[in-house]
């Protein structure tokens, strides 16, 4: 198996220790060392999946050392903070809005905030960080009609993020 392909499998797999003892030996034998461009069919990158994993220290190198873009889009749409979003990882949230400059407010292709994805999974403190401090809107729907609320209310588990946006 290729090195690439190990480091994709780790970080795929959320296998923290592995990929960040990979990445930067990736970085050694890469063409173009401070560039790394993996994804897979789904336009999905390093940096998404780091991001979804919590990773702040990884998502930081990602972006400062080896130069990913933290505005990059998957095929559905999803940034890095959507990513962030949907797994309640809100100090990786808290550097893409504050240091890389990242919409809190951008849509994916179904036109869900990272408030959306947050609510949808029961992410209680990125819904708290995106209401309190970056002031997102309550009442943006995507392109079902649906609010937050209605993407917390949709699942029986997801009290916290329901209590959370009445």
């Amino acid at each position: 198996m290729s090195l690439a392909s190990q480091c994709w499998d780790a970080f795929d797999s959320g296998d923290y220790e592995k990929a960040a003892r990979l990445l930067p030996l990736l970085k050694a034998e890469a063409a173009e060392p401070n560039s790394i461009n993996l994804s897979d069919i789904h336009n999905t990158s390093l940096l998404h999946l780091s991001s979804g994993h919590g990773w702040l220290d990884v998502t930081k190198d990602l972006i400062t050392q080896y130069h990913c873009d933290p505005h990059q889009r998957d095929d559905g749409g999803q940034t890095c903070l959507h990513y962030a979003a949907q797994h309640d990882c809100v100090d990786v949230m808290r550097y893409l809005i504050d240091e890389c400059h990242c919409d809190p407010m951008a849509v994916d292709s179904r036109n869900r905030t990272a408030l959306h994805h947050a609510a949808s999974n029961d992410s209680p403190d990125v819904i708290k960080y995106l209401i309190n401090e970056c002031n997102l809107d309550l009442m943006a729907a995507d392109w079902r009609g649906l609010t937050p609320l209605h993407c917390a209310a949709a699942g029986m588990s997801r009290s916290a993020a329901v209590e959370y946006l009445l």
